[in-house]
């Protein structure tokens, strides 16, 4: 064998050696393999947590198991047609959802404008503490008109019925005015407007509300008399 051939046969010897070493590499465990440290960072970490052997570490795989049964639960079929259902009502509330937030803007812009109008009246003079008190009596006569049930009474009898309002408001204004113009009259000068058309007017609604208000009064003498008041 000469030279050329023996440096041949060296060479194949090679290659096949190569080829050896890489199917044992191949074969090599996964116990051989050097793990990243990430890795067993997080292996160590899930020990440490997760084992059995520790009070934590069997809390957390209760918890563990906890939460396997809400996955199972919410995998039913009629678990998720009921969060299919919920999202649809969720979007169908996104329109209140707004307006809440409007009225929270809302309530947030009252409370600044009371704040201002609170701190302007108390640099004018405003007592506070007696308007708390006049406030607390007021809130006390309140409930009293509403337990008696005179507060039904007068929602009841027409006085804040809108015609009824309108004549208040004009009898006020007419006081005003004839506050300002106030004159002597004797007996001729009350004879002489009685041809006055606005004091027959005047007069007429008297004698009509003097009819009313005696038919009332009798129906209430009636009523008394039959509870035996």
């Amino acid at each position: 064998m000469n030279d050329s051939e023996s440096l041949q046969l060296l060479r194949s010897i090679d290659e096949r050696l190569s080829r050896l070493e890489k199917q044992v590499n191949k074969s090599q465990s996964i116990e051989e393999v050097a793990l990243r440290p990430e890795v067993s960072i997080l292996a160590d970490i899930i020990d440490e947590n997760f084992s059995p052997s520790s009070r934590e570490g069997r809390e957390n795989l209760a918890k563990v198991e906890v939460l396997k049964d809400l996955l199972q639960e919410l995998s039913d079929e009629e678990s998720l047609q009921s969060i299919k259902t919920l999202t649809k009502k969720l979007k169908n509330l996104t329109p209140y959802i707004e307006q809440i937030d409007e009225l929270e803007n809302v309530v947030s812009i009252m409370t600044d404008s009371l704040d201002e109008i609170m701190s302007h009246a108390i640099a004018h003079g405003l007592n506070i503490e007696e308007l708390g008190e006049n406030l607390k009596k007021m809130s006390g006569h309140l409930i009293e008109i509403i337990e008696s049930g005179a507060l039904t009474q007068l929602l009841e009898s027409g006085v804040l019925d809108p015609k009824s309002i309108e004549i208040v408001g004009a009898l006020g204004n007419s006081l005003a005015i004839s506050k300002n113009h106030t004159k002597s009259v004797g007996i001729f000068g009350v004879l002489s407007s009685v041809y006055n058309k606005d004091v027959q007017r005047s007069l007429g609604f008297a004698l009509n509300l003097a009819t009313h208000f005696g038919r009332k009064l009798n129906q209430k003498n009636v009523k008394e008399i039959k509870h035996g008041k």
